[in-house]
């Protein structure tokens, strides 16, 4: 049997390397923070009747700001396990507001101890702000990471549309070499020329059914998913040609739940299926032959099946540029949720198995 994709993808995890690289950046700005708050220090306790030397006075802010770097890497764990959004805001509140509460007292009683053990013992200035800060800071933390993430989120959003172009115009591309392959187009317009002696009125729908495979090709532009009542119109239009070519010889079958019709598939996926089955399975034998199309939804699941009687596929599998362009157009657009297999079927033939997520029209 050939290799199957992946069919489902697994739990995102946070990486750690992002929290690193933000630890980083915490640290560096709660060392700035120290620096300029060296001079408040030494404000509030000259105020309490206590002068310190500059050296101390920045000792103390270090302290007070640099237990932050050892405290941000769980706020920075915590922020992204746990992210603030509309559809989870009660257990993420349920979570940060217990968590900057003892983070607060919890750095500020390691703060009193190493402060007194700077400044030696005597009184301490302290005020009920500090809680304030303190827990304004935590949220700061989290809030700045909400933000980094947005924007990563944004970037990769912008990528991925990107990478979906590409994936389309290829993909329109190949689909238009499908159709304007010298072979199909000489074989279609011979077809038509003999025709027009014998059956004018077949000869101008073969016409009307090229016309329209190449005009809906080409209105596709710019769309990623289409519902799969209009996939399989373009498909229809393309059998209709092939049947014509072949005549009697090849049948088709096409096995589509009226409930199935409103979800979305990816534009133009699944002509080269069928012209790899047509190609490399009906045209290997002699005689009749079938191919058939069936559609499936379960466990939010869409599944297609595309079954030719010929000889099946190589072992091991070498994949054509359409079956590696449907590839990679399925992990452009649905990552490792999304699966394309080809194997073998018994007693003969191959069946070639798409897998997609089962989505509405309106999603």
């Amino acid at each position: 049997m050939a290799p199957v994709a992946s069919a489902k993808a697994a739990p995102t995890r946070y990486k750690l390397r992002p929290v690193r690289r933000r630890w980083i950046v915490a640290a560096c700005s709660f060392t700035l923070a120290a620096i300029l708050f060296t001079g408040q220090v030494w404000v509030d306790y000259a105020y309490a009747g206590r002068s310190l030397p500059w050296s101390r006075a920045f000792a103390v802010a270090l302290v007070d700001w640099e237990l932050w770097t050892l405290i941000a890497p769980i706020v920075l764990l915590l922020a992204a396990r746990v992210p603030l959004s509309r559809r989870r805001l009660a257990r993420s509140l349920a979570v940060h507001l217990p968590a900057s509460l003892g983070i607060a007292v919890a750095k500020l009683v390691a703060e009193g101890l190493m402060v007194r053990a700077i400044i030696g013992p005597g009184r301490v200035p302290f005020s009920l702000l500090k809680i304030h800060v303190t827990v304004l800071t935590y949220w700061a933390i989290v809030a700045a990471v909400q933000y980094a993430e947005q924007q990563r989120l944004s970037r990769e959003r912008e990528l991925r549309a990107a990478r979906l172009q590409t994936e389309l115009a290829r993909a329109q591309v190949e689909s238009l070499k499908m159709q304007i392959h010298p072979h199909f187009l000489f074989n279609t317009l011979n077809a038509i020329a003999g025709l027009m002696r014998e059956d004018v009125e077949l000869a101008d729908t073969m016409l009307a059914q090229l016309s329209e495979l190449l005009r809906g090709t080409l209105q596709t532009e710019g769309v990623q998913e289409v519902p799969l009542s209009e996939e399989l119109r373009l498909l229809r239009a393309y059998l209709a040609i092939q049947q014509t070519r072949f005549g009697n010889r090849l049948q088709v079958a096409i096995d589509v739940p009226d409930g199935c019709r409103q979800h979305v598939v990816p534009t133009l996926i699944l002509q080269p299926l069928v012209e790899n089955a047509i190609r490399h399975g009906f045209s290997a034998i002699p005689g009749p032959g079938c191919i058939a199309i069936c559609v499936s939804a379960k466990s939010e699941r869409l599944r297609v099946d595309v079954t030719d009687e010929g000889p099946g596929p190589p072992q091991p599998l070498r994949e054509g540029y359409g079956l590696r362009n449907t590839r990679s157009r399925l992990q452009a657009l649905y990552g490792d949720d999304a699966s394309l297999s080809v194997v073998p079927t018994n007693p003969r033939g191959a069946r070639a198995r798409l897998d997609i997520p089962l989505r509405g029209a309106s999603s």
